[in-house]
């Protein structure tokens, strides 16, 4: 029976493992969409503080 106790034990070890690597890599993206929705907020603010370029004018500048 300690073969088996000793199987068992390291399925349910590696069961629990997968688990929390399922659950944190759920939360790293959940924190990774976030962290983009955040970086898309910023640049659509910046891009409306910009002035409008004028008509028939090309901006340039880099």
């Amino acid at each position: 029976m300690g073969g088996i106790d000793g199987v068992a034990s390291a399925s349910i070890t590696m069961s629990g493992m997968q688990l929390e690597a399922a659950c944190n890599t759920a939360l790293l993206k959940k924190s990774m969409e976030s962290m983009e929705q955040q970086a898309m907020s910023l640049i659509e603010g910046m891009t409306q503080a910009l002035p409008a370029p004028a008509a028939g004018h090309i901006d340039t500048y880099i």
